[in-house]
């Protein structure tokens, strides 16, 4: 299916339309709807502008269309309850923002055969102690040192990160995926993530997934370690907390949330794992933490944005390579939407 039917039934899921409620509003059948959406049946611009009212979108949105990569959605994890329409729209929406990416860094001649992610073969968890170690070298950044902004380093070295928007809260069941999309590495998470440590981790998680070579039925048990120790490598626990502890305060675990950018349960099972306290101990801080801050910890970390997608469209259409309409339509916004974004920045 390609071209403006792929654009109806994307507009119609986002409105939370089954086919049949669809029909009602232009008073058609179901099976006409799904033939329009399937391009068996074309539209001409009367019917164009009955879908355009019935559905409260500008004609011009049906008619855009991106060439949709090929994606096998293999590293694509969410919670079983994302089923049915909620994820087959998801799935659209992720396929067209990358198409859109992919245009802007065609249109802006950027070479994608650069992109080379060092991989490492991983099948234990010392493994995938070892890549996260490594990966920090290759980073240049100190296994004493906080990564302060994961989104800005993973882009500069070719990643496109994508975040995508979570209309009604359709996809809170959706974690993360990660996946190379034409030789390019692509993470894809929501922008509607408040927290910034459950933000950073998921982006570690999902740069695992790209470069580890993992034959084993652990890969997700192993891309967590690879996560933790990315964002908080052992030299620098130690470094805080010591070799061994029979006890942490609080405060020490404030302070090190606040300068690595974790979760307070990441750092005691990060604690755990490299046998600082005991699995006694651990359990001991999750009820003192479960107490203290229940399930929503009131000082959250900022999550991290990207500006990589914004900052090509803006650069194109300042140097007149690409048009201000076309710059609206690549951001999904409105001309005046757009000079106000700029005036504000």
């Amino acid at each position: 299916m390609n071209g403006i039917g792929k654009n109806l039934k994307r507009i119609r899921l986002l409105k939370n339309l089954s086919l049949k409620e669809a029909g009602n509003l232009l008073n058609m059948t179901a099976t006409a709807i799904s033939k329009y959406e399937k391009d068996e049946i074309l539209p001409d611009s009367k019917k164009l502008i009955d879908f355009a009212n019935a559905y409260g979108v500008k004609s011009i949105d049906l008619l855009k269309v991106y060439n949709p990569p090929e994606m096998k959605f293999t590293s694509f994890r969410k919670k079983k309850r994302l089923t049915g329409q909620n994820l087959e729209l998801l799935e659209e929406l992720i396929q067209n923002e990358v198409s859109k990416y992919l245009e802007i860094i065609e249109i802006n001649n950027i070479h994608t055969n650069n992109i080379k992610l060092k991989k490492y073969t991983c099948n234990s968890i010392e493994e995938a102690e070892n890549a996260a170690n490594d990966f920090r070298n290759y980073i240049k950044i100190s296994n004493k040192q906080p990564i302060s902004d994961l989104i800005n380093i993973l882009e500069n070295l070719g990643i496109i990160i994508i975040q995508i928007k979570n209309p009604d809260n359709r996809f809170d069941n959706f974690d993360g995926l990660s996946e190379l999309v034409n030789n390019i590495p692509v993470i894809v998470l929501l922008d509607s993530i408040k927290d910034g440590a459950r933000q950073r981790f998921t982006i570690a998680h999902e740069l695992g997934h790209l470069v580890l070579n993992i034959n084993s039925e652990y890969e997700e048990k192993l891309c967590n370690r690879f996560a933790s120790a990315l964002l908080m490598p052992k030299e620098a626990v130690i470094n805080e907390f010591g070799i061994s502890r029979n006890n942490i305060s609080f405060f020490e675990l404030i302070a090190f949330k606040n300068e690595f950018k974790v979760s307070y349960s990441a750092i005691i099972y990060r604690l755990k794992d490299l046998n600082i306290i005991s699995e006694y101990l651990y359990k001991k801080l999750s009820i003192f933490l479960s107490q203290r801050i229940g399930k929503n910890d009131p000082d959250l970390i900022q999550p991290e944005k990207s500006y990589q997608f914004k900052r090509i469209i803006h650069k194109l259409e300042a140097d007149k390579i690409i048009s201000l309409n076309k710059a609206c339509e690549l951001l999904g916004v409105t001309i005046d939407e757009y000079n106000n974004e700029d005036n504000n920045y």
